[in-house]
């Protein structure tokens, strides 16, 4: 798992904290399989009193859900309720597991290209 944070954070001292956030938020889509974002927010320890504009603490939500996503383990998807949406999150394995055999052969084509 610590290899898995690492390619998804960096290896930075200043990213042990986004690492520690990942690695909840990863816990808690696996156990729910999917949950609002707000939700996911407060289940991470991220205070959004205030989600008004570019603000920190929505900043440190994208900094922990973007590269969970980029790299297909979580997807996003706006639901409307009433007037308004709502973001959900759904933990997504398979389309991981596709994304990385993809990564491993696109890796290993462009070694052998090199030889």
């Amino acid at each position: 798992m610590e290899t898995l944070l690492k390619y998804l954070y960096g290896n930075h001292p200043k990213s042990s904290r986004l690492k520690e956030l990942g690695l909840k938020a990863l816990d808690i889509l696996v156990k729910k399989g999917q949950i609002e974002h707000l939700e996911l927010a407060k289940g991470i320890g991220v205070k959004f009193e205030t989600w008004k504009g570019y603000e920190k603490p929505v900043k440190t939500f994208y900094s922990v859900v973007n590269p969970l996503k980029e790299m297909q383990l979580v997807e996003s998807f706006k639901r409307k309720e009433g007037k308004s949406f709502k973001t959900i999150y759904v933990y997504t394995p398979e389309k991981f597991a596709a994304n990385m055999k993809n990564f491993v052969k696109m890796t290993c084509e462009f070694l052998d290209s090199r030889k």
